[in-house]
């Protein structure tokens, strides 16, 4: 109730869009949660357990200090242990269909943008600021500290991946486990979609690749690959039409 009531308008906070699942310190609630588009009971779910990954290895946190913003844009999942953390002017902007694994962490001083359908698995990390500065002790040169983190639709974050400051991800981007990024990889991508990154710092490796996220052709796949025991790789073009048709993933939100 706290939080529904401490941060939205009345109009959506009677409906108890935002429920906590097991203990989370409510550090700082001084900014705002705002919700676009359909508001429904329970659509985003803070600390629920989507999978047995991890177990709990405490409480998980949200501050959100005055001036800033969380937004949602549909229905959302946290899986345990994770931290939100927006200070400064900071604004988050959370895309649809979106989940998160445990021990995510999202550290915000000025804008992270994380596009529709991402799947983002255990252990990973946002930060659009290091916080503090540092100086060349030659040219007396001094960077900016945040710099805005904008992720594409249809990504897939792999586990323990760290994305920093100045992040741009083209829609359907597969990120390998592990990675740490720093870049405009739509820039370095030539405007491309469907990259594969991978590396600290991350590179292209692979174009042409994405996720599947229908849950249909993962089970025929699945049959496939049952079936032909002896064969690493696929390519029967009529299972893979429509990788993308997200009914029944959305359906598990």
């Amino acid at each position: 109730m706290y939080i529904n009531f401490r941060t939205l308008p009345f109009y959506q906070a009677v409906r108890f869009p935002i429920v906590i699942y097991g203990p989370v310190g409510l550090y700082n609630l001084g900014g705002n949660i705002e919700i676009r588009g359909a508001v429904r009971r329970n659509m985003i779910k803070l600390g629920y357990k989507q999978g047995f990954f991890s177990g709990s290895k405490g409480c998980s946190m949200i501050l959100l200090a005055p001036e800033t913003k969380l937004i949602f844009n549909g229905p959302c999942m946290f899986d345990l242990d994770y931290a939100i953390r927006i200070t400064g002017k900071g604004v988050v902007n959370i895309g649809s269909y979106i989940g998160f694994g445990s021990d995510t962490k999202i550290y915000c001083e000025e804008s992270i943008t994380i596009g529709d359908y991402c799947r983002i698995p255990f252990g990973s990390c946002f930060m659009d600021t290091n916080y503090h500065y540092s100086i060349h002790m030659e040219s007396g040169e001094v960077h900016r500290k945040s710099a805005p983190v904008v992720i594409g639709r249809y990504n897939w974050i792999g586990n323990t991946s760290t994305i920093m400051k100045g992040t741009e991800t083209p829609d359907g981007t597969v990120i390998a486990s592990k990675s740490f990024l720093n870049k405009n990889y739509r820039e370095l991508g030539s405007g491309e979609k469907n990259l594969l990154l991978a590396g600290s710092p991350a590179r292209i490796v692979q174009r042409n690749c994405t996720r599947v996220l229908s849950l249909e052709m993962e089970s025929n796949l699945n049959k496939w690959f049952a079936a032909n025991p002896e064969q690493k790789v696929c390519s029967e073009k009529q299972l893979l039409d429509d990788c993308r048709n997200d009914i029944q993933y959305c359906k598990s939100f």
